[in-house]
């Protein structure tokens, strides 16, 4: 059954009559998404839940729409075809999740060359990823596998124990994941090298040095553990290569929380297997769920997950938090919370 409160057409029976007021938000999501679990009551929204072009065409007040929100897996195709009928009026779009590269062509086509604003879940799931870093970081640090394999087999192993205090963590990209993994690492005594489109916008201290993507390779080469936090654009698919990681440390550690398609998953392979890097840590890949004849599963020094270390039991609640301080902030003509760059993807 439909989430509590998601309206379809035999629930807006009973509702419009009392709402005719109520703002109008459009939801391109399958009905039965946990995220819609913990919508929020927001006083003065009616929101109308749809996964179907067909569906949203049978809503009365479809032409007085506000805005919309996509939560994935909800179609985007869907999306396309609905933004052809409500955008006279409709002033908004809002993506559940942080990354909007799904949404690449729906933007160009439909929101490039206007001011309506696109937002995104920026912020929402940042703190849990920089937990996920600073694990994995830990992880190979540590020796937590010969832990294990030692506690197994009964072997006294009092081998020497590494620190992170000292490393350096050079971060591939510089957005509101990287600075959450900047504050951990500065906790735990590293430095920190931030590699940024836009250098000269700095790091507000969180780096000790910042450079631009002319300079990727002085990151990659002078960083313990190397990661990245990229946008999935056209300017950083496989933006992490081979030259990448030739340039790396032996003992670094690669470690990928932003977009699959950032990382040439072949060259990252072949260094992993020849062992010319220490290990990898990876949440997101170029198709997923990863294939399972990708060359990657089965590697000793990998660490592979399945996109969800941001998948937390607070995981909705973050998002719709997001979203009511974009919801707020048009409603009273203010800067929206957290605005897409629409011409660069993020």
């Amino acid at each position: 059954p439909p989430p509590p409160h998601a309206e379809d057409g035999h629930a807006r029976a009973h509702t419009t009559c009392a709402r005719m007021d109520a703002a109008v938000v459009l939801v391109v999501s399958p009905k039965d998404s946990k995220q819609l679990l913990c919508r929020p009551e927001v006083k003065g929204v009616e929101f109308f839940v749809a996964n179907d072009i067909e569906e949203f065409k049978s809503y009365g007040r479809l032409k007085e729409a506000l805005g919309v929100l996509i939560i994935p897996p909800g179609n985007v195709n869907v999306l396309d075809q609905l933004w052809e009928l409500i955008k006279d009026k409709a002033k908004w779009v809002h993506s559940f999740f942080a990354g909007v590269d799904s949404l690449a062509a729906f933007t160009k086509k439909h929101l490039l060359n206007n001011s309506i604003p696109l937002t995104n879940g920026r912020g929402a799931f940042s703190s849990s990823l920089a937990e996920y870093a600073m694990t994995t970081i830990l992880h190979f640090n540590k020796q937590i596998p010969r832990i294990m394999a030692n506690t197994q087999d009964a072997k006294w192993d009092k081998f020497v124990m590494d620190t992170v205090k000292g490393k350096t963590m050079g971060l591939v990209g510089f957005g509101d994941i990287a600075r959450a993994c900047a504050r951990l690492a500065k906790a735990f005594g590293m430095k920190v090298i931030a590699l940024r489109r836009s250098p000269e916008k700095g790091t507000q201290g969180l780096a000790d040095k910042v450079v631009g993507f002319a300079s990727r390779m002085e990151v990659f080469s002078s960083a313990d553990f190397v990661v990245s936090v990229l946008p999935g654009t056209e300017e950083t698919k496989n933006f992490c290569g081979e030259k990448e990681f030739s340039a790396m440390k032996s003992s670094a550690v690669f470690i990928n929380i932003g977009r699959g398609v950032t990382v040439d998953e072949d060259a990252l392979h072949k260094v992993l297997k020849e062992k010319k890097i220490l290990g990898a840590a990876l949440d997101v890949f170029w198709k997923e769920p990863l294939p399972k004849e990708s060359p990657l599963w089965g590697l000793e020094n990998i660490l592979i997950t399945a996109h969800n270390a941001d998948f937390t039991t607070d995981y909705a609640e973050l998002g719709w938090k997001v979203w009511v301080e974009n919801y707020n902030a048009l409603v009273e003509g203010k800067p929206m919370a957290t605005p897409v760059q629409k011409a660069a993807g993020y």
